[in-house]
């Protein structure tokens, strides 16, 4: 019983395994955790700022129509604001609900694969970590008895629970390197699926901003020519107006 309560006294005071493949992978696994986390916050910010271009276009289209609702205002010149807000009516009804869905299906998710092998390779990381603890721990101890009998000039068969110590850490040992070696090995599997997801995910990005911003320049394209097309007619209007005067 004294043994084992200090044994437990010990759990935090045992030196540590020492790994650098390891170190190297939990700044890894905290590298990724951070790009994980700011992927998702910088896909919101772009439905946002989608959301606030679409928000913003359509309040011009409004103060287009309500500018050129004057009596004096050419007829063509308010058609082209009633065919801005037309536009604008689509781009609201369906262009951007469209690109919602696709942002929340196809480029939010793209990452969620990875985020779940990292959260598993998390798990395996911490068992692993709660296993070697209590390993050095045993370790420690099973060194300090030995140094002490040692020292002493006593035989180890004299201790009470040598046996039983040696026994739980070679015990813990075997335990350890298991559960390192399927963390390292999901680690892997990890690494080499961020580089798969990353360029999903890329693409997908992509692809779906390419979409909406295409249909919103095709609105504006098909709007340019009528207003090209205005221009010059109005100032051949107004010209002949003052001709005649």
């Amino acid at each position: 019983m004294e043994t084992m309560m200090k044994i437990k006294t010990a759990l935090k005071l045992a030196p540590s395994t020492c790994d650098e493949d390891y170190n190297r992978r939990k700044r890894e696994m905290k590298d990724l955790s951070t790009a994980i986390r700011n992927y998702n916050t910088a896909m919101e910010k772009a439905k946002v700022s989608s959301r606030r271009l679409v928000e913003a276009l359509t309040e011009a289209s409004r103060v287009f129509e309500t500018l050129c609702n004057y009596p004096n205002i050419s007829d063509c010149t308010k058609d082209c604001a009633l065919g801005l807000v037309a536009s604008m009516n689509r781009i609201e009804g369906t262009t951007f609900p469209e690109f919602n869905v696709a942002m929340d299906s196809t480029v939010i998710t793209a990452t969620h694969g990875l985020k779940a092998l990292y959260d598993e390779c998390e798990r395996l990381e911490g068992k692993r970590n709660k296993v070697m603890h209590e390993y050095d721990t045993y370790r420690e101890e099973v060194s300090k008895k030995e140094t002490e009998y040692q020292r002493k000039s006593k035989s180890l068969l004299k201790s009470k629970y040598y046996n039983t110590e040696v026994a739980r850490r070679d015990e813990l040992e075997a335990a350890f390197d298991s559960a390192d070696q399927k963390f390292k090995d999901t680690h892997d599997q990890l690494m080499q699926s961020r580089s798969v997801a990353s360029t999903d995910a890329l693409n997908a990005f992509v692809s779906c901003m390419s979409r909406f911003l295409q249909a919103i320049s095709e609105e504006f394209e098909r709007l340019k020519g009528s207003s090209e097309y205005v221009l010059p007619v109005l100032h051949n209007i107004m010209r002949a107006g003052c001709e005649s005067d």
